[in-house]
């Protein structure tokens, strides 16, 4: 099993660290970028140059990812734009294969729809029949912006319109559709709020950071990496809270891993649940640590509308997949393990099992903690129920994990309040003897160690079940009305994020007594031997009167009489009780 997870988890950074170096999310912007992140570079293609612009970006309106693709296809244009059936032929053949990129504008800009609809019709009045067939498939004339619906286009330069569309005097700028962004700011900003260079999406129009939705026209969705719904103080805050707690999660349960892992003969059942518990917030640190490191968020991905790409929404990446699969899973099986863990010291409390019986129980105990946390995630993926989240960078499906965790949870702690009672029925009826006091310790030790995860772990749980998402906002009606939706507060991600971690943190507390501090001292010292620790122990059990021993699982009633006594929590973890010690 501990192979397993380990796979799992390597699988996990592997996923992880191969999506950062194919996409690059962690890399130098290119230089030609602008602050909006889109990267903008020369026209290196002779037949499209001198458009009075000398810089774009892609992909295109034909999807093309590269300069090559859309050189080989405007060759295949040449014919037509050569027939001279229109004086801007070129320009709109070449701008749609090689848009307007500028760093005012968040996207590249495309010809209108009136330039097209123009050239296509001169050219189907002029041309011959055979070389319409040339007119590209790509080239809807529908789906090309309009400005008096408040999209940013481009018409063509006066000095383009010479025959043929080539140059005829000096190169200068293309215009929009508009005369002028100064004069039409409301369609600068609205560009700038990105709006799609088309009305394939029915000229909607969003707030900025949003875009709009092409499953839905009268929504908009958030963009990735833009400050949507929450601002990037908020996201700063939960990045640095994420890995200064996780850091700490992450050493000291690694601690307490160790420490079992040195004595495993020290930690037998009921207790060795909490090994395990440990193991499952360790794992769970280190995925988000690999998010702070790796940057795992979703993307953005292209959507094909009427034969335009657009950029609608985030992609969920692997790596975000795999990091809510993982995270899911580890939190459901610590939440297994805490009850499991209950459930042993109440089998050895109430019903009187020993070790042994409960060691022969491993197996059961295994299939049930790490088997059934795999259904919840899965369900959230098959049912398409995973999100990407602006706060954090990593994906959720609200309800198909915390909701199985609160149940988990309660009756964790339904059966430590039997196993409580349990441990202090059998401490009162014990004389003040070595085992009244140690029955004492071990209960007051089971009881705090409880208490301290169960507090935070439920308290993490419900400000999930209290943390507001939201997938998109309704689009605008005019471009007055379109204002930015307030942020969304960040205080129950944050409260969640922390108790998960603390709880996690807490759960290392078991292995933290004054034994574990003399073993470490006698293996890191020079003089120290591994068993000198042990042998210390047993040499103080052994100058105590035998009466005093409780090793039989039998307890000496103040009757006189014998009775069957519990025999499953071992003492080891517990000081050797001297009554003529002084306390501190």
């Amino acid at each position: 099993m501990y192979a397993a997870l380990i796979l799992i988890l390597l699988l996990h950074l592997t996923t992880a660290s191969s999506s950062v170096g194919q996409n690059g999310q962690n890399g130098p912007v290119a230089s030609g970028a602008g602050p909006n992140g889109l990267q903008c570079q020369p026209i290196a293609v002779s037949a499209c140059q001198g458009l009075g612009y000398n810089m774009t970006a892609l992909p295109n309106l034909a999807g093309h990812t590269n300069q090559l693709e859309a050189e080989l296809q405007i060759a295949k244009l040449v014919p037509l734009i050569e027939s001279g059936c229109s004086r801007r032929a070129r320009f709109l053949l070449c701008s749609s294969l090689f848009p307007l990129c500028t760093p005012d504008v968040p996207r590249p800009v495309a010809a209108c729809k009136l330039l097209c609809e123009t050239v296509r019709g001169e050219c189907m009045e002029n041309a011959p029949p055979e070389l319409m067939e040339l007119w590209p498939s790509f080239l809807n004339c529908d789906g090309l912006p309009q400005p008096e619906k408040h999209e940013l286009c481009m018409q063509i330069p006066q000095e383009l319109a010479g025959p043929g569309g080539g140059p005829s005097g000096p190169s200068g700028p293309p215009t929009t559709g508009s005369p002028s962004l100064e004069d039409h700011p409301q369609t600068y900003r609205f560009w700038k709020s990105g709006v799609p260079p088309a009305s394939g999406l029915g000229g909607v129009l969003c707030p900025q950071n949003f875009s709009g939705s092409p499953f839905n026209p009268e929504e908009c969705v958030p963009q990735c990496q833009r400050d949507a719904f929450h601002t990037s103080s908020q996201k700063k805050t939960s990045e640095t809270l994420i890995l200064g707690l996780s850091a700490v999660c992450f050493v000291l349960t690694l601690f307490a891993l160790v420490t079992f892992w040195a004595e495993p003969t020290r930690f037998g059942y009921p207790e060795r649940p909490v090994l395990f518990l440990c193991l499952c917030y360790n794992l769970f640190s280190v995925c988000y640590l690999e998010r702070i490191v790796f940057h795992n968020q979703a993307r953005m991905h292209d959507v094909e509308v009427q034969g335009r790409l657009m950029r609608p929404g985030c992609l969920l990446t692997p790596p975000c997949l795999a990091s809510y699969i993982t995270t899911s899973y580890l939190s459901l099986c610590a939440a297994s393990w805490w009850l499991i863990f209950a459930l042993c010291f109440y089998l050895s409390s109430h019903k009187k099992w020993s070790s042994e019986a409960l060691e022969k129980r491993s197996g059961l105990f295994h299939v049930l903690a790490w088997v059934p946390p795999l259904a919840p995630p899965i369900a959230a993926l098959l049912l398409e129920k995973v999100r990407p989240s602006e706060l954090t960078g990593m994906c959720y499906a609200p309800g198909f994990v915390e909701l199985p965790a609160l149940v988990l949870l309660l009756l964790g702690l339904y059966f430590t309040l039997r196993a409580s009672r349990s441990l202090l029925s059998l401490q009162q009826e014990l004389q003040p003897t070595l085992a009244h006091h140690r029955f004492g310790q071990i209960r007051k030790r089971f009881v705090v160690f409880s208490l301290l995860y169960f507090a935070p772990t439920t308290a993490g749980v419900v400000a999930a079940l209290c943390e507001r998402y939201a997938d998109s906002v309704p689009s605008c009606s005019t471009p007055d009305d379109c204002l930015s939706p307030t942020p969304l507060s960040a205080w129950p991600a944050l409260v969640r994020i922390f108790f998960q971690l603390v709880g996690g943190t807490l759960t290392g507390l078991w292995v933290w007594s004054r034994k574990t501090c003399e073993s470490y001292r006698n293996r890191l010292g020079a003089s120290g031997t591994p068993t000198s620790s042990l042998m210390n122990q047993s040499k103080s059990a052994g100058a105590l009167p035998k009466k005093h021993l409780y090793t039989s699982g039998k307890s000496m009633l103040p009757t006189g009489g014998i009775t069957p006594l519990y025999a499953g929590i071992s003492f080891h973890n517990v000081p050797v009780y001297n009554p003529n010690q002084s306390r501190v």
